[in-house]
C-alpha cells in the first residue's frame, strides 16, 4: 500500500502563509466511519476562533496545548 504524503499550504480558515512555530502551523484531520481521512492546516489562532464557547460548555472545547 502506497504511503500518503501531506504537506502544508495556507490557512484552511483564513486562506493565509503560516510561517512555521511552536504552534503554526496547527494540523487538522478529520477521519470518518469508515477510515477514510483528510488533513488540513491552519494557524493556531484561526482554529481557537472557530471553537464553541458556549458557558454550558464549561471550557471542554478549550484546546490543551496552545
Amino acid at each position: 500500500m502506497p504511503s500518503e504524503i501531506v504537506q502544508w499550504g495556507p490557512c484552511c480558515f483564513c486562506g493565509l502563509d503560516m510561517a512555521k512555530t511552536s504552534v503554526d502551523p496547527c494540523r487538522l484531520t478529520v477521519e470518518t466511519c469508515n477510515g477514510l481521512w483528510q488533513t488540513w492546516f491552519c494557524h493556531a489562532a484561526c482554529f481557537k476562533e472557530q471553537l464553541s464557547d458556549r458557558p454550558e460548555l464549561m471550557g471542554m472545547m478549550e484546546p490543551a496545548h496552545f
